[in-house]
């Protein structure tokens, strides 16, 4: 039997503004999760809420790719979490067009998370503190995108980074702690290699930092790794790659790889995601393997030592 994972948060609908086309796409970790954890040899189960806006032929595109929405619920006279994503250049400017109902308490509960893995990924803070403490304590392991914990936004207005309380009580309730470069500024107030040392020492097992084209960092245990990331053949779309680094990094170090393997499967899988539109540019466990060996032995070159 493959290995379940749980995740929780809002699946969102995006709307994407690129010069003068626009278009309606999925989005939300959950989503780029759980499809990406079914090329990872694991059966995803979503837990979520949307609003009576969202259309059927989303759920039945989820559910025919095999992600169980046993736990994801309509909610009668809302509406489903929306983004517009206007690109301009290499700028992203992010907005907030509404928000479902959240994420709490009771709805986790229902969830049976016994020797599981739970991977919670609020883009809004949609998922409250109280229920990602028991998420914690009943997951085998549980990782957490702390976006969601740091934007601050009201409708119709651009989303913004801020240092919130609920950011910081939300280290102390997961194992692994993933960030992008802003997000760990904001947050810590340091350069990444430092942000990832202070988020690791102060809550979670592991922290990652992810720096698009510049790396990660991945901090455990008083000791901080460089991961550079793999070059891609082509550039056409960056959507969603911290919840695919995320997501792969939590199943290959819950299954017992090390740091820098887990890290660099991570890196590989982003890379592949970059070089094809959508959900395009998911790839299966055994392709991303091979790019993930490529760039273990070229840090192991650098470095003039045997790479884990």
């Amino acid at each position: 039997m493959s290995q379940e994972v749980i995740f929780f948060g809002h699946i969102v609908l995006d709307t994407i503004v690129k010069g003068d086309k626009r278009w309606q796409s999925l989005g939300g970790t959950v989503v780029y999760g759980a499809l990406t954890s079914l090329r990872f040899e694991a059966k995803p189960v979503v837990v979520s809420k949307v609003g009576e806006d969202f259309p059927d032929e989303y759920l039945i595109f989820l559910s025919r790719n095999g992600i169980d929405l046993s736990f994801v619920r309509m909610v009668r006279g809302t509406k489903t979490t929306r983004f517009k994503l206007t690109y301009k250049n290499a700028e992203r400017e992010l907005t907030l067009q509404a928000k479902s109902e959240d994420i709490t308490l009771f709805d986790v509960e229902l969830v049976d998370l016994g020797g599981k893995v739970a991977i919670v990924g609020p883009v809004i803070a949609e998922v409250t503190l109280d229920a990602l403490d028991s998420i914690r304590s009943r997951a085998a392991l549980t990782a957490l995108d702390l976006q969601g914990y740091l934007r601050s936004a009201k409708p119709r207005e651009p989303v913004k980074l801020a240092r919130s309380d609920s950011a910081i009580k939300a280290l102390s309730k997961a194992d692994v702690v993933h960030m992008d470069e802003n997000e760990a500024r904001v947050l810590t107030g340091l350069e990444p290699k430092e942000a990832a040392a202070w988020v690791a020492s102060n809550g979670p097992k592991v922290a990652l930092v992810t720096m698009g084209y510049s790396g990660a960092y991945i901090a455990s245990g008083g000791e901080t790794i460089f991961i550079p990331a793999f070059e891609p053949d082509q550039v056409l779309d960056t959507t969603g790659t911290g919840d695919i680094f995320l997501t792969v990094f939590t199943l290959e170090y819950s299954r017992g790889a090390p740091l820098k393997t887990a890290a660099a499967m991570a890196a590989a899988a982003a890379s592949y995601r970059v070089e094809r539109l959508g959900f395009d540019g998911l790839r299966d466990r055994w392709t991303v393997r091979n790019r993930a060996q490529k760039l273990l032995e070229s840090l192991e070159y650098n470095s003039g030592t045997k790479t884990n």
